[in-house]
């Protein structure tokens, strides 16, 4: 049975219908909108070839937009606000507070983005899917060397940090610095930085820094390598280790 909507015109009842919206996206700012009274899900095709970024938005009142986070059809307990770098695919997700939902074309470089867009009845679920498998990546230098752990790019994926552990080990006796170590890391939120002691320490001991998120660091763009880098210092030994799982 289709869901009631109210009809703001005429002040009744009547049923509501799936609705339906198509459109190619070629232009910055670009969009394909639909009506999304009544409805309580949302369900998104993209095809086409382009360079640019969609976003998945919803408004009250048809000026004030929030972003609508999406889930993979195909990959389960996933979830994207932004479909980046040519994202092409299919996504769901629940927009019952929303009078109208919109695709845009929030950067633009060239392309076309072929849009279905419809506002269902359907209730969305989210439902409890295995997410992708678990990776583990480790990089240890020599002594005096520098040390740069990567997380390979991956064609429209991010990565999710679940652990990432920086070992700093005394080849030879330290002596104290007058700032600290700093370990850099890339295509993380801010360009994140680890400050690292530079205090004294005997051969042979280990200074160790864990990062273990409550929910998993994700990297800023996906098809992008993800690096952490630990700078050349005298007498250390740096070993590093991070878990994580890549997913849209």
């Amino acid at each position: 049975m289709a869901k009631l909507s109210l009809d703001l015109s005429s002040g009744t009842l009547h049923p509501r219908e799936n609705v339906f919206g198509t459109g190619n996206i070629a232009a910055l700012n670009g969009e394909v909108q639909v009506k999304a009274d009544g409805a309580a899900s949302v369900g998104l095709v993209v095809t086409g070839t382009y360079v640019g970024t969609l976003v998945v938005e919803g408004s009250f009142d048809g000026a004030n937009w929030d972003a609508i986070p999406l889930r993979p059809v195909a990959a389960g307990g996933l979830y994207v606000v932004t479909l980046a770098s040519a994202a092409i695919g299919r996504w769901q997700g629940a927009c019952a507070p929303f009078s109208t939902v919109r695709v845009r074309m929030s950067a633009y470089t060239s392309g076309t983005a072929l849009v279905r867009l419809a506002a269902d009845t359907g209730i969305y679920e989210v439902l409890a899917f295995p997410r992708a498998a678990d990776l583990s990546v480790t990089v240890t230098a020599a002594a005096g060397v520098a040390a740069t752990l990567t997380l390979p790019a991956v064609a429209g994926q991010l990565h999710f940090i679940t652990r990432l552990t920086i070992q700093r080990f005394a080849a030879a006796l330290l002596t104290a610095g007058a700032t600290p170590v700093l370990v850099t890391t890339t295509n993380l939120p801010g360009s994140r930085v680890f400050a690292i002691p530079a205090d004294a320490a005997a051969a042979g001991t280990m200074w160790v820094e864990t990062l273990s998120p409550s929910q998993p660091l994700r990297s800023s763009a996906v098809n992008t390598a993800t690096t952490v880098v630990a700078p050349l210092t005298a007498n250390v030994i740096w070993r590093m280790t991070a878990d994580y799982y890549t997913a849209p």
